[in-house]
């Protein structure tokens, strides 16, 4: 089963920090958090602080790194299925899961590791979605949507 994983962080730099994490398996069924505990908002650049910061959610998606990790680790394993991770920035997002399950050591059994299916999506799909669906562009949860929602569509290409 694909899950489409999205990240939200502080900044383009290779040190940034996790702001938030959303997973949406094949099923539609999903996976959402906001750190606590990882990020000051100093450390955010003024593109994070005008189109990231705004959009998040707060109340019961809220946790500490430890808590998001164990979570997010059991709805992972509650799929009953193999997992495989799509993104569409591998670089960038990918990291941001790998450190958060480091922490639950051993990873849920179900993961594909060292496997992942890479995409694009054109920047008209995306906008039609998102405004088709009134997603809020920039928060993780929304964007794992669109992608989602795109490969209903079958509007992703493999890269």
């Amino acid at each position: 089963m694909k899950v489409f994983l999205d990240t939200e962080f502080t900044d383009l730099v290779p040190d940034n920090k996790l702001i938030s994490i959303a997973l949406v398996a094949e099923d539609g069924r999903h996976f959402y958090a906001e750190l606590t505990d990882t990020y000051e908002r100093c450390e955010c650049s003024d593109f994070c602080m005008n189109f990231v910061l705004p959009f998040l959610r707060g109340g019961e998606y809220r946790m500490t790194s430890a808590e998001c990790a164990l979570k997010m680790a059991a709805w992972i394993e509650d799929l009953e299925q193999p997992v495989l991770f799509a993104m569409d920035n591998l670089s960038w997002d990918y990291p941001h899961l790998k450190r958060l399950l480091d922490k639950c050591e051993p990873w849920p059994e179900n993961i594909i590791k060292n496997d992942y299916f890479k995409f694009v999506i054109m920047d008209d799909v995306t906008n039609r979605i998102v405004k088709d669906f009134g997603l809020d562009i920039h928060n993780a949860l929304d964007d794992a949507r669109a992608m989602y929602l795109a490969n209903l569509s079958g509007e992703i290409w493999e890269v």
